[in-house]
């Protein structure tokens, strides 16, 4: 793994023929660095998962347009409207005239509160509905757990590729490609300080409720995930199997209050 002195956009990464990640990486003193990823799905309707943080602008955007010309990109679906999610919306906007912002009801709300996007130039879909982008359906999927009510996941039914939002995100050491690189120990423990941070609800959560969530989540058997805060992962099990493990048992003291509220304003 490769250290993280500072913000920084990699590479994209080909995942499947449509798919691509743009990868960046935030340090997080004390704890390691945070992946903070935007995803490209390519097609005669091409979406943008997510626009990244506001303080990697020019690199994301250079990689978004070797990737696409930005009048071909047609949809931006927002998981949720946190800084790190919505931090180009507005620059992407301008950039690509005919985009339209993916969002829910509550989702434009909050934008609007905050004064980013154009209600003109939004698609609020409703509960359960199957958007769908060239011809390809995307399935809303409520991630198991979340920072934001808004939050919107999907599960992409050509490639089985599912969008989980924030949750099964990890402070990790370093950088690094795939999970599959990464030491067990490490990541369950990246993992376990991330949802503490993230949804520190989750250790009070039934363990009964938590397990019925997860399997369900196993049913979809996707070949890949993809998470705002980790590396592609191939093994959805591998992840659910942590989470069930970690939760659901009372009190976690895996982040300390101040470490959660130093991590929350290095996002804001």
């Amino acid at each position: 793994m490769t250290p993280i002195t500072g913000p920084v956009q990699q590479q994209v990464q080909r995942l499947t023929r449509d798919w691509t990640a743009l990868p960046s990486w935030l340090p997080v003193p004390g704890l390691g660095a945070l992946p903070i990823n935007s995803f490209l799905l390519k097609g005669p309707e091409a979406m943008l998962v997510d626009t990244g943080l506001g303080a990697l602008s020019e690199p994301l955007i250079q990689r978004l347009a070797e990737e696409i010309d930005l009048e071909d990109l047609r949809w931006i679906w927002l998981s949720h409207t946190d800084a790190d999610h919505i931090g180009n919306l507005d620059r992407i906007l301008a950039l690509a005239p005919n985009a339209t912002v993916v969002t829910n009801f509550l989702g434009a709300g909050k934008m609007g509160m905050l004064g980013a996007g154009d209600p003109a130039r939004m698609r609020l879909l409703g509960p359960g509905e199957v958007f769908e982008a060239g011809g390809r359906r995307l399935h809303q999927v409520k991630p198991p757990y979340y920072d934001a009510p808004e939050t919107m996941g999907f599960f992409d039914e050509t490639d089985r590729v599912f969008f989980a939002a924030d949750a099964f995100g990890a402070l990790l050491p370093g950088s690094i490609e795939t999970i599959d690189d990464i030491p067990s120990d490490a990541l369950r423990e990246g993992l376990v300080a991330w949802s503490s941070v993230d949804a520190p609800w989750l250790a009070q959560m039934d363990r009964g409720s938590l397990g019925k969530m997860l399997r369900a989540l196993d049913t979809l058997e996707p070949a890949h995930v993809l998470s705002g805060h980790l590396p592609v992962a191939q093994r959805l099990d591998t992840l659910t199997e942590i989470v069930r493990g970690a939760y659901g048992r009372g009190t976690t003291e895996a982040v300390t209050p101040e470490t959660a509220a130093q991590v929350e304003a290095i996002l804001a």
